[in-house]
């Protein structure tokens, strides 16, 4: 979202910067600037536009962003992935804000007991087949194993030919 927002604010309104707030339930992005171009609230996910052309071709070159365009929609993929809602977004005066809804603690919980129960079941099982089980983008496999990692449970041996060990 932060990458995003620095790729597509617009530099020409000055007196203000992006501001990123947190709250309990959400954060809330704040970016100077409308929607940019073509793109409209109804066509957001799949319609690419660059407000700033050379920053994004900046971030793409450097590896901060995989391809031009995957911004919003990939943000909403994750979101749901992860049993959360998309985001929503309004423009206030000539701010954009985007409202990125917290994952629910229980979801989040249920979706790390189901990755457990599958690599109980199957210790070979692979990311990307926890993934297609559980309906998950494989990103969402990783963040979830990665913070199980170490206090639940463990990879013996390497990625291939190796498995998974619970923690008790």
């Amino acid at each position: 979202m932060t990458v995003n927002a620095c790729c597509h604010r617009a530099y020409n309104i000055k007196g203000t910067e992006i501001q990123i707030k947190m709250f309990d339930d959400r954060l809330v992005f704040e970016s100077p600037g409308k929607l940019p171009g073509q793109v409209k609230p109804n066509n957001i996910r799949h319609t690419h536009f660059s407000r700033n052309p050379k920053i994004a071709a900046f971030l793409k070159a450097y590896h901060f962003v995989k391809e031009f365009g995957e911004g919003f929609d990939r943000i909403c993929r994750e979101q749901e992935a992860n049993g959360a809602k998309v985001p929503s977004f309004r423009t206030d005066e000539f701010i954009l804000k985007i409202i990125v809804p917290k994952v629910a603690e229980k979801v989040l919980m249920e979706t790390r007991i189901a990755i457990l129960q599958l690599m109980k079941d199957d210790p070979y099982i692979s990311k990307a087949e926890i993934a297609k089980l559980l309906e998950l983008h494989p990103s969402a496999v990783s963040r979830n194993i990665e913070a199980m990692r170490g206090k639940y449970l463990r990879r013996v041996g390497p990625d291939k030919g190796g498995f998974w060990e619970i923690i008790v």
